[in-house]
């Protein structure tokens, strides 16, 4: 009776354990992620990267070509994606506040950069956060 106990607490407490650490599908969402972006008229190329790891962190990064001929039209089409990623990862299962790191540049122009702390400031600390996104367009 004593094992029998033993084993039924040591699996609940099991099950309660995987319940709270429940992680997103990585591949699901960063697909979704992406294919948001690639939809948008001002996408020209680049990735979208998702990590969601109990020790590194939650992190949506990558590096961008959007259109736009200078900084400032290129702040404006990162600000398109920006309101598309935030949209888009609010419907993903199972995500948690996340840092977005995201870099565009014009086509033909590498030199040119612009950060998503540039488009939407962080409400605190160094790195703008998906809960950012959400206030900035109001989600």
């Amino acid at each position: 009776m004593r094992a029998t106990r033993r084993a039924v607490l040591v699996g609940g407490l099991a099950l309660s354990l995987a319940a709270c650490g429940r992680r997103s599908d990585v591949g699901a969402v960063r697909a979704a992620l992406q294919s948001a972006v690639e939809a948008l008229p001002v996408y020209v190329d680049g990735q979208v990267q998702y990590q969601d790891s109990a020790s590194a962190g939650t992190t949506i990064s990558g590096v961008l070509t959007l259109q736009g001929a200078d900084r400032t039209a290129v702040a404006a089409s990162l600000e398109h994606v920006l309101e598309a990623v935030a949209r888009t990862y609010r419907d993903q299962a199972d995500v948690r506040s996340a840092f977005v790191r995201l870099e565009a540049h014009p086509a033909g122009d590498s030199a040119t950069r612009v950060l998503t702390t540039e488009v939407v400031a962080p409400s605190s600390g160094a790195n703008t956060t998906t809960d950012d996104l959400d206030a900035h367009f109001d989600l």
